[in-house]
């Protein structure tokens, strides 16, 4: 199967939301095997994740500072969610959402998540992590309204937006993501073929760490 590459320079904006660990547009990953991270309108990847806290408080994901990290951040501290390669040789599998927006909703978007980098405030496991911060994004660009159903989980998001945005507006893929630099600016989005079967690996908490104090 060939890779699928998924340009970011066109004439109609488009965001993401990448679900770790989620194998499928229809699975539902356990709660602590699957971390939010989203795709601004150039293709860069984004996230928010917790640092800091050596005492108890970490361990449980509580009390910890924020950080919004950018491509460069993720090269270092994650590369596995930017390469592809290390996508492949850890099993991190994700699902991405893609989604139309206009480009008034792509720079809200963007708009979000520099306020995030600027002033990212704590990192709380409920209410407050990295599925919390990413929703946040979207409620700014307008394309949401309110929180996440339920509990605050990568999952639920991804299920809010395929509930709330028109079906026409969204593609879901699914495999081993990574990104490159692209031509014109930001990046395109490789995505390796992933097929569940035996021989891969699931995902599990020590790879991903998502909801974990270390994401």
């Amino acid at each position: 199967m060939a890779d699928t590459i998924v340009n970011f320079s066109g004439s109609e904006p488009r965001i993401a939301l990448i679900v770790r660990g989620k194998l499928s547009a229809k699975h539902h990953p356990d709660l602590m095997a699957q971390h939010a991270d989203a795709i601004l309108a150039d293709g860069s990847p984004v996230g928010f994740y917790g640092e800091g806290n050596g005492g108890s408080g970490n361990r449980v994901g509580m009390a910890m500072q924020g950080v919004a990290y950018d491509y460069q951040a993720l090269r270092i501290q994650r590369p596995y969610y930017v390469g592809a390669d290390s996508a492949v040789a850890n099993r991190v599998v994700s699902t991405v959402l893609l989604i139309k927006v206009t480009a008034a909703q792509a720079k809200k978007f963007s708009e979000s998540w520099a306020r995030m980098t600027t002033d990212p405030g704590s990192f709380n496991i409920v209410g407050g992590n990295c599925s919390t911060h990413a929703s946040s994004s979207f409620i700014d660009a307008g394309l949401i309204k309110g929180g996440i159903p339920g509990l605050d989980t990568p999952d639920h998001l991804y299920a809010q937006l395929v509930d709330k945005l028109p079906a026409s507006s969204l593609q879901s893929i699914t495999g081993f993501i990574g990104f490159e630099a692209a031509s014109s600016g930001g990046f395109t989005m490789v995505v390796k073929p992933y097929v569940d079967m035996p021989t891969v690996i699931r995902p599990n908490p020590g790879t991903l760490g998502s909801l974990r104090p270390s994401s």
